[in-house]
């Protein structure tokens, strides 16, 4: 099974395991050259996610379930294409640079553990720049805590 060209992946210190079925969002904000690096006010390309999931038992995200409301342009502006008109299913093989986020649902996720701890963070987001990819891949490790949270651009 091949993986999408932006995955991520949760690891719950708190629990010391993967942090499995969280919801996630990955957005496209805009082109590298809209992006005003002196105030944080851009123009989101896409303002609503792009695709959505659920991680799974081991906390990753290999592939998004992609909105299929996308008309053509989108898709290609972010390298996605419809398989076929029948199936409706997108693939996206191609990462265009850009600004993305993911938007991870922490607060839910903590609030479903059996022994349920406050989580002073109820989103993290994570917003990263591609700027020529040389692999068309980006993956993003969260390392998660009810209060602290890393994240870096893995591999």
């Amino acid at each position: 099974m091949s993986v999408d060209p932006i995955t991520c992946h949760i690891l719950d210190t708190t629990q010391g395991k993967p942090a499995s079925n969280v919801i996630c969002q990955i957005f496209y904000i805009s082109e590298l050259h809209d992006v005003n690096y002196e105030s944080d006010v851009t123009v989101e390309v896409l303002p609503k996610p792009f695709g959505m999931n659920r991680t799974d038992a081991d906390g990753r995200i290999k592939n998004w379930i992609l909105d299929p409301k996308l008309n053509t342009t989108e898709l290609e502006s972010l390298g996605a294409t419809k398989a076929s008109s029948s199936t409706g299913k997108i693939n996206w093989t191609t990462l265009k640079p850009g600004i993305y986020r993911v938007k991870f649902f922490t607060g839910a996720y903590f609030r479903v553990l059996k022994d349920p701890q406050r989580t002073f963070f109820p989103f993290v987001e994570i917003t990263f720049a591609v700027d020529n990819p040389p692999d068309n891949h980006y993956h993003i490790p969260l390392l998660l805590s009810n209060h602290s949270y890393t994240t870096y651009r893995g591999s």
